[in-house]
């Protein structure tokens, strides 16, 4: 049986700890980051700074704690230089609000991509994808690491 957490319900525009599973941890590749108006469960508006993800998660409204991690895995504060970079994200049992609460948080480990090899599987794979579709290569570059050498050979 599947079980539904409360919190769906109630902000369910935004990625949130509620759509996690226990232990479960999610690779994301930053698309955007920017402020936006978010309307809260109380009604209330507020300009909130929001990543949005190349993955098909919701987006994420950042806090401080996230966005410094971010800051230091992208090794940037410029949220320009954020685009493209990925990171891991994961629940944490935090102190807020005078309880503990689950929390969404950027872990604080850079995600490493394989390289993709001409000649490998995976490389034959990608290039029958990119031969379909040449937006495909987006989406590779954020599943590996790709030369300037296995990106022409892709062209090819």
């Amino acid at each position: 049986m599947s079980l539904t957490h409360w919190k769906k319900l109630t902000n369910p525009d935004y990625l949130g700890a509620y759509d996690f599973s226990i232990g479960e941890e999610r690779i994301v590749t930053v698309k955007e980051v920017k402020r936006e108006l978010i309307s809260g469960t109380d009604g209330k508006k507020e300009e909130c700074t929001v990543v949005h993800f190349s993955e098909p998660f919701k987006p994420m409204i950042m806090n401080v704690t996230n966005q410094k991690m971010i800051s230091k895995l992208a090794e940037s504060p410029y949220i320009e230089q954020w685009v493209g970079k990925q990171f891991k994200l994961v629940v944490v049992k935090v102190k807020a609000f005078g309880e503990v609460v689950d929390a969404l948080r950027v872990k604080s480990e850079k995600v490493v991509k394989p390289t993709l090899v001409i000649g490998s599987a995976n490389f034959d794979a990608c290039k029958a994808a990119y031969k379909a579709d040449k937006n495909k290569l987006v989406s590779i570059k954020a599943k590996y690491d790709v030369s300037k050498e296995v990106e022409e050979a892709l062209n090819a």
